[in-house]
């Protein structure tokens, strides 16, 4: 805490008058009161700084979730287009080794 009565006393020590030393006093005060940060003034930061990050935290979150779900979503949908591919294809190699083994056949 300031004080502004010592504070007073030294500059009328150094040879500042009453008047001066109380007009040197107020600025100062006035300078301190609207500029400095006090200790309440970081606490409130403070909290408002873990509440913004709270909600980041929690925005991040719901987007990576959101993301994941995509990517699943995409993985799947690939699966299953590889799979129908897959079925496809195991399909026509079996009816080509059918219609082999009926060519085998009536050739023998």
């Amino acid at each position: 805490m300031f004080n502004t009565l010592k504070y007073a006393k030294m500059l009328q020590e150094v040879g500042f008058s009453k008047e001066q030393a109380e007009t040197s006093i107020g600025i100062l005060v006035d300078i301190m009161e609207d500029k400095l940060a006090t200790k309440q003034d970081f606490k409130n930061y403070e909290l408002v700084s873990q509440r913004d990050f709270a909600q980041f935290k929690s925005e991040v979150r719901f987007e990576l979730e959101k993301f994941r779900a995509e990517i699943l979503h995409l993985m799947l949908e690939r699966e299953a287009r590889l799979e129908s591919k897959l079925t496809i294809r195991f399909g026509a190699m079996q009816a080509a080794t059918i219609a082999i083994l009926a060519a085998i056949i009536k050739l023998t």
